[in-house]
């Protein structure tokens, strides 16, 4: 069960992701994707099945290098409306939930043009 909080955050995170970047997925896609996820992000509970569902989906979607650095832009604009958060959660989520796909640390300061992902 979501708790208002939770909720409020997750509001917050899908307004902010109708922000002015053009990905080949787009913000809002990411963000719903990855909204499951956030009681992984800010706690240290285990990811939920749709949390996982959301990080296979777009670890689907990233083909490329672009589609990867979309991806990343994306991330850290709806990271920024949840508060305080660890970074280092962010690479933990796909070896949680099984997937083969690595995520760096995520925050303000990542220059996502030049982080490279698989």
């Amino acid at each position: 069960m979501k708790t208002p909080r939770a909720i409020t955050i997750l509001s917050f995170i899908i307004l902010l992701s109708s922000s002015e970047a053009k990905v080949s997925i787009s913000c809002p896609k990411v963000i719903q994707e990855i909204a499951p996820c956030s009681d992984f992000i800010l706690k240290s509970n285990d990811p939920s099945q749709a949390c996982c569902n959301g990080v296979k989906t777009l670890s689907d979607e990233a083909k490329s290098q672009k589609d990867r650095t979309d991806i990343c832009q994306c991330l850290k604009q709806g990271l920024s409306g949840i508060g305080k958060y660890d970074p280092k959660r962010i690479p933990q989520l796909p070896k949680a939930c099984g997937v083969s796909i690595t995520l760096p640390p995520i925050d303000q300061n990542t220059d996502c043009s030049k982080v490279i992902f698989m």
